[in-house]
């Protein structure tokens, strides 16, 4: 049997996430005989339903003092360092771990690698996104911790360039974890479809929206994000109203993130047509995204993982990029034509060119979504090398 010890973002509510987690999980478990996998994670009970692992807890709070507090003060270190003096092998990932927008995190995560280093444990950066990293201190600390892992895996050109830019050696690029899930089978699609309210003869225009609709990648004060949230979601919701108009189609704003539904909620009632809106209760297991995915004609995506898991079911997409992974992930699904920057979402340029891309999907639906089915399988064994790596490194 092999202790595997992952920690990342898991139990905070995110679909993406879980999907990553769910994907790892599946994979390792295809190439390691016996596997013993315990999460770090924010919700126990959750985490443990959800991948069938064992859960070990720590808080993701916001706030330095309030981090610090719970996990070093309440004791959560102290299981964590437990957890990995027993584990065989430590792996970070996936997702946007590697990124300084939050001043703390970086650090603390970097913090429970260099740990396990001085356990003597086998370390592996498992096909991670990475970026923006912009402080000399965090450079650093990506350098020297990374370069003595045993195996760095990224999923992406950018975030290759990013670690090497911050001297990593030896980075390997991959795809995205989430590629490792086995798209569910109709009888379990067909479950979650009743559970939903869908029924068998819906179809319908898909969207997930990043709840703040301005670039992630960028710092602003509270009022500047709070005036710009209020007019991008007249202008999202202006365009949904010409795209259910024109098509005579009905919308599913599908939340992946917990807080996104409220913004979801605000853009359906600011449209004229709202009752042609529905609007998606949360649901935790990212089964519900592929479910309410497998009746959408096309999906106007800015989540990532929703633009992923779309890719899996070959549904045709619309992307809005509202960060730097959103557009290299464009990129490498080849639909970089499509891409439009979320920080220009009110212009005329841009309702004119979301209505163009639309337009060219729609009318193109079965090329496009022949096209995700390809680059789904392309990305799916690409993924798939990050648990053989890490087999071939167990032994």
């Amino acid at each position: 049997m092999t202790n595997v010890l992952i920690a990342g973002y898991y139990g905070l509510g995110n679909i993406g996430d879980e999907a990553i987690l769910a994907g790892m999980v599946t994979s390792l478990r295809k190439y390691i005989d016996d596997p013993h996998v315990s999460v770090i994670t924010n919700n126990l009970e959750e985490t443990r339903t959800l991948h069938n692992v064992r859960p070990v807890r720590q808080s993701f709070k916001k706030g330095v003092l309030r981090f610090i507090g719970r996990t070093i003060l309440e004791g959560e270190l102290a299981a964590i360092q437990r957890e990995i003096r027993n584990c065989d092998i430590f792996i970070l990932g996936g997702g946007s771990l590697l990124q300084d927008l939050r001043v703390y995190y970086l650090p603390a995560l970097l913090s429970l690698v260099r740990l396990a280093q001085r356990y003597g444990k086998k370390t592996v950066i498992y096909g991670i996104g990475a970026g923006p990293i912009d402080t000399h201190l965090d450079r650093k600390l990506c350098s020297s911790i990374l370069n003595e892992a045993d195996l760095v895996t990224v999923r992406d050109s950018m975030s290759k360039e990013v670690l090497e830019r911050c001297g990593v050696r030896d980075v390997i690029r991959t795809a995205d974890p989430a590629f490792g899930i086995e798209v569910p089978d109709p009888t379990v699609i067909g479950t979650y479809l009743t559970s939903l309210n869908i029924t068998n003869g819906d179809r319908y225009i898909a969207s997930t929206a990043y709840n703040w609709l301005h670039d992630s990648d960028l710092s602003r004060n509270a009022v500047e994000a709070a005036q710009d949230l209020r007019d991008r979601r007249e202008s999202l919701a202006g365009i949904f109203e010409s795209i259910v108009r024109e098509h005579d189609q009905r919308m599913l704003l599908v939340p992946t993130v917990k807080v996104d539904r409220e913004g979801y909620a605000a853009i359906r009632d600011l449209m004229p047509s709202s009752e042609k809106a529905d609007v998606l209760e949360y649901n935790p297991h990212f089964t519900a995204v592929f479910a309410a995915l497998s009746r959408a004609d096309v999906l106007v995506g800015m989540r990532l993982h929703s633009l992923i898991l779309a890719t899996m079911m070959g549904v045709p997409v619309v992307p809005i990029s509202y960060c730097g992974k959103v557009k290299s992930y464009l990129e490498l699904v080849g639909l970089e034509g499509f891409y439009l920057d979320v920080e220009d979402l009110g212009t005329e340029t841009f309702a004119g060119q979301f209505c163009k891309n639309f337009e060219t999907v729609w009318e193109n639906r079965a090329l496009y979504a022949a096209k995700q089915r390809q680059a789904a399988e392309v990305l799916r064994e690409r993924t798939l090398l990050n648990a053989r790596l890490v087999a071939e490194l167990i032994g």
